[in-house]
């Protein structure tokens, strides 16, 4: 007789026995029960399988090859005939190496579009690569330094060609990480890249469309600017530092012309306004002071200081604690009375005008705004109200230019900055550092600015309306946090009037704008020109080619040009645009999904609708799926200086030192499944991950004893399936329910719950139930008899539940195991028609109720085994006839209810009233079946009926 080794018999808190098995750890073991005198092992039926225990990648690269998981994605959109799902795949940057979020994001889609295709529907999941863009143009200037000379590195064309190489290379080592992780696509043939020549035609008729609907137009306009970049950037490119250190400082600028009421009020004395300001820079372009007619306003005296000063009532006690001076109030009177008032600022030699700002509070500050129109976008449009000239004096670099010698050629941030405080002298009223969120280029970690200058731009205040209506309707996920995302994407698309998409770089697809002197020329000829010559020559074209070859006759005659004084644009595409237009590769299908991390709501998520509106009126997708973002165990954003990244790479394979083992694949796909779907912050760890490991250890186990069960199933046996037992029944009724409420989460993405079913389900339904429970069954009865086959093929479909349940999480995993399975002839995703138990109506409270009186036999057994044991059970009416049914026997085998209840006999008695009922064990009289250890032998044999009658058949 096999045990296992070190297992034991336990009763959880609800009465079921739980059996930890260990398959591999099986040992023979001399009974103490009865002297033993024959031996009768190499009769038993014990499970075998060639399966083996563990696995690695050797192993799992064989499988991806025999699987053929390259095949699968055609496959399924010939053969399956469901709904065709649409995931569109939000294109990673070509840039570098894979991280984790890449791992989480990649894996998050493949287990939908794998759930899908279990399901019987068709996937359209067609991956694809953000080619363009600032990152890449960098690398690929390092690159040229280390190998051109300098007239190389300035030429675009040069730059495009190292970029491009460079895309591509990345793309290609991306692509074979995801097809090691098992994503299931078409990455031969059927794969987007945004710098494909039709990607790009595609990109530059979509730009003319929105031109020509007015939606896209050029324009002056502040826009956040990288100097370190030297480009406009959009707000999707930003980060922030929440402790940036400004130098700010209170200046005041004398008052000359004021109303009667302010001249009466200071009695002869001189006044100054007190503006306050976070960028002293900015303070050479200033035009204007603001104030807000609606507030209270207040002349002041500073201490000992003879002259007057005018501020926000409401901040006077607020400037006395920064100035730590006493301050007295002189007279108070409305705003509306500084109408018409003028100042004086010295840095440009100029009087300048009070003017009405909206944006005006007496929050912080004076109540008093310094206005720089280059620089700020409520200076901007206080300047286009007023009909004011807006001049920048700042270069792409960040450096002032235009101004006088000793500026010019400063850097507005340091040595520019300090200037211009010296220059203020004895004005600067009080100086300080101020704490605040201040935006950084999301590339270079450098601080940008706000800086006019001429770009293109979207109006999204047109779309506006539109955006937030299609946004209702869009379903968000997962369901515990889509307030709080909807929120903040109707945030986002609230308080963005334009998006600038110009960018100042070589790396992109062009503006496909002309420039004849002073007027622009956009025009559908020369894009359907420049189209036919990308076709033709690459997508390099506007770069290479002379501006004569883009104006075709009829344009030139229409517009009266002279060709040698038009200029092509040099601006390229933001390549939130270049992305954003992605879902035409849909071909007119509106995405079932978009899943993509929580930043994309101001990103990808927000261009793609945008776009989409402006060119279709419709959204894109109809739900989006928002995933967290990787931290380690300390919950901190994942950053090569604090020495806290994780490669997916060195999970997979293992890294250097113990401390880093091989987890494998299995273990990556399992840990997305079971923590990246429910948390904003995404945490791994080792912890984590070897909690993960043991998981799928216990999975493996148990995958392994059920190929043992099932190894001699054939085919033919399903066409002779015997009478089920309530047993068999109830737990081919369980395993339905279990997929059924499995394929209902994956619907849901609720991908954490699927993990947890699995293993509730194998630990609680088929391990400590059902297989435990059944073992005499499988291993003692005749090979081919009805009550073996029926408990083997109850076991297959257990096995193919758990495969069908497992396969979108673990595709790996599950190959392998249905290769090991007797009836294996095409890979498991391949095999359409499986051959299983179908399901039947079965009172599944009955299996409570038994279960409940196991619970109470457990107790009063203590720590017998209860194959020793009797019970005389006493029971109600009600249930006495339902169980009275289950223990009926043939005369050899168990009662269904002794099986589940695992003791030697039960007698059932009837009582009349009452719910409760009573149990009363005693030691079985009958002598112990030296086959199968049960107590159920008579006549002083050392075999029991069922033993002796199998053995006469061998």
């Amino acid at each position: 007789m096999y045990f296992a080794k070190n297992s034991n018999i336990l009763c959880n808190k609800y009465g079921r026995l739980v059996l930890k098995w260990n398959y591999t750890s099986c040992v023979r073991v001399k009974s103490t029960a009865a002297p033993k005198t024959k031996t009768y092992s190499h009769t038993i039926l014990s499970p075998k399988t060639d399966f083996p225990t563990r696995s690695n990648n050797a192993i799992k690269e064989n499988i991806q090859k025999t699987a053929q998981f390259t095949e699968l994605y055609n496959w399924q959109r010939q053969h399956l005939k469901g709904p065709e799902f649409v995931l569109h795949d939000g294109p990673p940057y070509a840039n570098g190496d894979l991280h984790m979020g890449h791992a989480v994001n990649k894996i998050i889609k493949d287990i939908n579009n794998r759930s899908q295709v279990l399901q019987g529907n068709r996937v359209h999941y067609i991956p694809g690569w953000d080619c363009h863009g600032l990152p890449i143009e960098l690398k690929a200037l390092q690159k040229a330094k280390k190998s051109s000379t300098n007239s190389q590195i300035s030429d675009s064309v040069h730059i495009r060609e190292i970029a491009r190489t460079f895309a591509l290379e990345t793309v290609e080592k991306q692509k074979d990480a995801f097809k090691k992780w098992g994503v299931m696509a078409d990455w031969d043939e059927q794969c987007y890249l945004t710098l494909n020549k039709g990607y790009v035609q595609n990109q530059l008729r979509q730009f003319h469309k929105m031109y020509k609907s007015g939606l896209i137009f050029r324009a002056l306009k502040p826009v956040y600017w990288s100097p370190s970049s030297k480009t406009a950037l959009a707000e999707a490119e930003l980060e922030y530092d929440p402790q940036f250190k400004s130098k700010e400082v209170y200046v005041r600028f004398p008052l000359e012309n004021v109303s009667n009421i302010i001249k009466d009020a200071a009695k002869g004395k001189n006044i100054s306004a007190i503006i306050w300001t976070t960028t002293p820079w900015t303070l050479v372009a200033n035009r204007a002071i603001c104030y807000n007619p609606q507030m209270k306003y207040s002349i002041v005296s500073l201490g000992g200081r003879p002259d007057l000063f005018l501020v926000a009532s409401g901040l006077v006690q607020q400037l006395q604690e920064v100035l730590k001076v006493e301050i007295n109030v002189v007279a108070e009177f409305d705003g509306q009375h500084l109408q018409g008032t003028t100042y004086h600022n010295k840095l440009v030699n100029q009087t300048l005008p009070f003017l009405e700002g909206d944006h005006v509070t007496d929050v912080k500050g004076t109540g008093l705004v310094h206005t720089a129109p280059a620089h700020g976008p409520e200076d901007f449009l206080v300047a286009l109200k007023n009909n004011m000239i807006v001049e920048c004096n700042v270069d792409e670099s960040g450096r002032y230019t235009n101004l006088d010698q000793e500026l010019n050629g400063l850097p507005v941030l340091s040595e520019g900055q300090e200037l211009v405080i010296t220059r203020l002298g004895d004005d600067v009223m009080h100086r300080d550092v101020f704490v605040h969120s201040y935006p950084l280029d999301w590339r270079t970690k450098k601080p940008v600015i706000i800086r006019a200058s001429q770009q293109w731009f979207i109006d999204t205040a047109a779309l506006k309306d539109k955006a937030l209506a299609a946004l209702e309707k869009v379903e968000i996920l997962p369901p515990s946090s889509s307030d709080q995302y909807r929120q903040g994407f109707r945030a986002q698309l609230e308080k963005r009037p334009y998006w600038c998409i110009s960018r100042q770089r070589a790396w992109g697809v062009p503006i496909p704008a002309l420039y004849n002197r002073d007027s622009v020329l956009v025009d559908e000829r020369i894009i359907d020109k420049l189209c036919s010559m990308i076709e033709s020559r690459g997508a390099d074209v506007w770069w290479t080619c002379d501006v004569t070859e883009l104006l075709p006759d009829d344009v030139i005659k229409e517009h009266k040009l002279d060709a040698h004084d038009v200029t092509k644009g040099k601006d390229i595409m933001d390549i939130w645009l270049d992305s954003g237009l992605s879902w035409s590769t849909l071909h007119g299908r509106t995405a079932r999904l978009y899943s993509e991390g929580v930043d994309q709501l101001t990103g990808w998520f927000q261009a793609s609708l945008l776009t989409s509106l402006a060119l279709t009126g419709e959204a894109p997708y109809k739900s989006i799926f928002v995933h967290g973002f990787v931290v380690d165990d300390k919950k901190r954003k994942m950053s090569k200086s604090i020495g806290n990244v994780i490669d997916p790479i060195t999970i997979i394979k293992g890294g250097k030192g113990s401390n880093q083992p091989a987890y494998g694949i299995d273990t990556l796909r399992w840990w997305v499944a079971s923590h990246a779907t429910q948390h904003s912050q995404i945490v791994v760890s080792k912890k984590l991950l070897d909690d993960c490991q043991a998981e799928l250890i216990r999975i493996r186990n148990i995958m392994k004893y059920l190929l043992g069960v099932v190894s001699d199933v054939q085919i033919d046996d399903f066409s002779k399936i015997p009478t089920l037992n309530y047993f068999d029944s109830y737990m081919v009724k369980e395993s339905d329910i279990f997929v059924n409420q499995i394929n209902e989460h994956y619907n849901n993405f609720r991908y954490n719950h699927v993990a947890q079913s699995i293993l509730h389900f194998i630990s609680n339904k088929v391990s400590a139930l059902y297989c435990h429970c059944i073992k005499d069954r499988l291993y003692c009865s005749q090979k081919y008899s009805n009550e073996r086959l029926s408990a083997q093929l109850v076991v297959h479909t257990i096995l193919v539940s758990l495969c069908k349940a497992l396969g979108p999480i673990l595709p790996h995993l599950i190959e392998e195991v249905w290769q090991y399975h007797p009836l294996y002839k095409k890979p498991f995703y391949f095999t359409q028609d499986l051959s299983i138990l179908p399901p039947k109506d079965v009172d599944m409270s009955l299996m409570d109720a038994i279960l409940d009186l196991k619970r109470e036999i457990c107790v009063l057994a203590k720590n017998e085994n209860l194959k020793k044991l009797e019970a005389n059970i006493v029971l109600n009416s009600d249930i006495y006839d339902k169980l009275n049914v289950l223990n009926k026997t043939d005369g050899v085998n168990d009662s269904v209810l002794c099986e589940i209840l695992e003791l030697s006999a039960v007698s059932l008695t009837v009582k009349n009233g009452g719910n409760s009922s009573l149990v009363e064990l005693s030691q079985s009289k009958k002598g112990q079946c030296l086959r199968c250890r049960k107590y159920n032998v008579v006549d002083n044999s050392d075999k029991c009926v069922r033993c002796d009658h199998v053995l006469s058949k061998i």
